[in-house]
């Protein structure tokens, strides 16, 4: 399945204001904890592959700790302008490319990273699928995704308040991914799952770190 314009063209006419507004809806404790876990998942070694970077956001979080790392995204807008905020860097590749139809080989990747993606695409099983393709074995998954789950209704409604303010109307195909349902899609797409956590306190984000079983010889 193929990535549709319906999808990227949502978000790339908010490429310039991005992380501005990522911060404003999320809030900076938010992004916080997501970077104090995220920085411990992967290693120095490590050949990394991000499906949906949007603007780099995520990416500068574990660019100083993997060996190199691809950004990639649909969105021209997003992809151009991460090209500006990774610039910096050396060990980055960012790139336009469908989350749902790379142009990777198979088994090529030590690391996966989907951040706030599977609540935003289509069919996020496919997204995953692919990832799982072109992961190598024992490669690992790694998935941060905002949620509305875990948080009280006054809290739902403040950010959803938020959210309207800098976005506008949501798109029709977002979902609010609970914990265990995250765990399922993932396992359904082939991965084994090695850990699973809702953290965050205004706002939440569920965590979750798996692998792509590898054929064990003894």
């Amino acid at each position: 399945m193929p990535g549709s314009e319906k999808e990227y063209r949502y978000w790339d006419r908010l490429a310039s204001t991005f992380d501005q507004d990522n911060l404003y809806v999320t809030g900076v404790k938010f992004n916080q904890v997501i970077r104090g876990w995220l920085v411990e998942q992967f290693n120095e070694g490590d050949v990394v592959l991000e499906l949906g970077c949007g603007t780099g956001f995520y990416s500068e979080m574990i660019i100083g700790r993997v060996k190199q790392l691809t950004a990639t995204d649909l969105a021209p807008e997003m992809i151009e302008q991460a090209k500006r905020n990774l610039a910096q860097f050396t060990n980055v590749e960012v790139r336009i490319e469908d989350c749902y139809n790379t142009s990777f080989k198979d088994n090529v990747f030590d690391g996966l990273l989907m951040a706030n993606l599977l609540h935003i695409v289509m069919d996020p099983i496919a997204v995953l699928m692919e990832g799982h393709r072109v992961l190598k074995d024992n490669g690992r998954i790694v998935i941060v995704d905002g949620t509305g789950y875990g948080m009280s209704f006054v809290k739902k409604v403040a950010l959803g308040i938020r959210y309207l303010r800098r976005y506008g109307r949501p798109c029709s195909y977002g979902r609010n991914l609970r914990p265990e349902e995250l765990v399922g899609m993932v396992r359904e797409a082939g991965f084994v799952v090695e850990e699973s956590k809702l953290l965050g306190e205004d706002t939440k984000v569920v965590c979750l770190r798996g692998k792509k079983a590898g054929n064990e010889k003894s």
